[in-house]
């Protein structure tokens, strides 16, 4: 090792330097006494002094600079903004930086020689455990996703990815917070259920409005048929209420559907809350605490639906206190810009809040309160299938607002509804033209539900007139045709919007009025709040009769019909 040590190129040049050195500083030693041998040794000697002086200053220079760069790694660790950690086989941590510490709310000295698990909630611990088997147990990377537990702050969703350092003792961590990606990934959620909920609560509207027409005329043509007011007309009138609520279950059925956007205009917010929330809290055991300032801006919405929202809301409120307890809504306005945590547009908002001090929601169910399928209420009983958060989501959604919560178990919740302020003024509509009565006359009939058709032809023909019937738009548009043509032509028109496997009441519209330009034609839908519905007369259409309707309805319809 020696002999290689002396002929390497270090070596050479450590002993060049030395003996450099040693010229420059005159070293000389006194010659008397001295054979050739001994001052061959004693150069050797000066030279390996001198060579072990260089490298001393060589190791104190590196010492330093290592020290150095211990330093700086050290403040990059610890200063890092990604939460670094290390921990043996048990959990127990061994290091953590700042940011760790931040993240897990908690001193660092608090954390060293603590285990991990400590601050995994509890339904996550045995995914932790598994972790950290696979950790040790393999030379690849591992990866967990789990809530932490923290002090002072709210729990955090954090990915956790790990790798055994060498010989296996520890590993090192890197802990990531997802808890805004999980947020995200959860209302993407919510929003996709949703959709396939209108999608389905959207049919089931449909078929069950066309089912309540058929019912609430036949309750209407059998009342007509009972004398007085015995006992059979008792049972008529109540199963005409029965019917009246069914129709309400319909509406909050459709609002999950297409069919189900607001009519929105500029809307005063104090007079609706108040009349929403009254009702639900007069006569209970919670009084309401409202603050609604007097310059609270108008919000763009449809007033009916923001009143459905904040009784679904407030109900839950006070379901979830128990004994003399007070409810509080507060209004504010509110700019927002582009660096806003919501997911809405900057501009001007107005936030109602509804805060009760009631029991709470667990942090585990907090995340699925406006899943369709999710519920905490029981099943089978008057407390519902527990919708009214979904549709509260839905509402807000489709006015261009957001609905968000806060929550502590056992102490309290608050909901926070975002809605558009009112800004851009509207254009008024023209005045309706004015009104004529329609005598008695030749009506044509398009629906595919035969049990409306043969309703509606029952009744009709009892209020004097004549009618035909057609199953879908292009039957309608041909008996129309025929009709003018034989020179018997129909004086009012009643189209189904939409038609199961055939022409809807759009395209035969479109088709009639290609026919005869001042057709007379009343659109039928179960959608009352689809745009086509409120816009009806600009298609063409003299009038729209939503589903369910009952005898009344139809008769004020058909005396109400608009001139061309």
């Amino acid at each position: 090792m020696q002999s290689n040590y002396k002929t390497s190129s270090v070596a050479v040049e450590l002993r060049r330097q030395a003996e450099q050195r040693i010229k420059a500083l005159q070293i000389k030693a006194n010659s008397t006494g001295f054979d050739a041998d001994a001052h061959k040794l004693l150069h050797e000697l000066q030279v390996y002094q001198v060579e072990l002086e260089m490298q001393n200053d060589e190791l104190r220079a590196a010492r330093a600079n290592a020290e150095v760069l211990a330093e700086k790694y050290a403040e990059l660790y610890d200063f890092a903004p990604v939460s670094y950690l290390t921990f043996d086989r048990d959990g127990t941590i061994c290091q953590a930086n700042l940011a760790c510490s931040s993240l897990l709310g908690n001193e660092r000295s608090l954390l060293i020689r603590k285990r991990l698990a400590l601050h995994v909630a509890a339904e996550d611990r045995p995914v932790f455990d598994g972790f950290i088997k696979r950790v040790f147990a393999t030379n690849a990377i591992q990866s967990c996703e789990v809530t932490m537990i923290r002090q002072g702050k709210p729990p955090a969703e954090v990915r956790i990815e790990a790798e055994a350092a060498v010989p296996g003792a520890e590993c090192l961590a890197v802990m990531t917070d997802i808890t805004e990606r999980k947020r995200t990934e959860a209302g993407r959620l919510i929003s996709s259920k949703l959709e396939s909920a209108g999608i389905l609560a959207g049919g089931i509207a449909h078929d069950f409005n066309n089912l309540l027409t058929v019912i609430r005329m036949n309750l209407d043509m059998a009342e007509r048929l009972t004398p007085g007011a015995g006992e059979l007309a008792g049972y008529l009138t109540a199963a005409k209420q029965g019917s009246m609520v069914a129709s309400g279950l319909t509406q909050r059925l459709i609002t999950f559907a297409e069919g189900g956007a607001p009519m929105r205009k500029a809307v005063l917010l104090p007079a609706v809350i108040e009349e929403a929330i009254r009702p639900i809290t007069d006569g209970s055991h919670t009084r309401r605490d409202l603050s609604l300032p007097g310059d609270l801006w108008p919000v763009d919405a449809d007033d009916r639906q923001v009143a459905q929202v904040l009784q679904n809301i407030v109900q839950n409120a006070v379901e979830a206190m128990r004994g003399p307890s007070v409810v509080i809504v507060r209004a504010e306005n509110l700019t927002l810009d582009a660096n806003s945590d919501l997911a809405l547009s900057p501009g001007d908002y107005v936030r109602i809040s509804v805060t009760d001090h009631g029991c709470g929601i667990a942090p585990q169910v907090l995340p699925k309160i406006f899943d369709p399928y999710f519920s905490t209420k029981q099943r089978g009983d008057r407390k519902g299938m527990g919708l009214g958060l979904t549709i509260a989501h839905t509402i807000i959604h489709k006015h261009g607002g957001a609905i968000t919560v806060e929550s502590k178990k056992g102490t309290g919740t608050t909901f926070h509804v975002y809605l558009p302020a009112f800004r851009n003024p509207r254009v008024e509509q023209e005045p309706n033209p004015p009104r004529i009565t329609l005598k008695k006359g030749t009506i044509l009939i398009m629906d595919d539900e035969e049990g409306i058709r043969n309703v509606m032809a029952m009744t009709l023909r009892r209020l004097g007139h004549e009618v035909g019937v057609a199953k879908d738009g292009q039957q309608a548009v041909d008996a129309y045709a025929k009709a003018k043509h034989e020179g018997h032509p129909f004086d009012c028109v009643f189209l189904d919007m939409t038609v199961r496997n055939g022409m809807g009441g759009h395209e035969a519209m479109l088709e009639l009025l290609k026919i005869d330009s001042s057709v007379k034609a009343v659109l039928m839908t179960g959608y009352s709040s689809d745009p086509t519905f409120i816009a009806h007369q600009s298609l063409g259409y003299k009038a729209a009769l939503a589903k369910p309707f009952d005898v009344k309805e139809l008769r004020d319809i058909l005396s109400g019909l608009t001139e061309s």
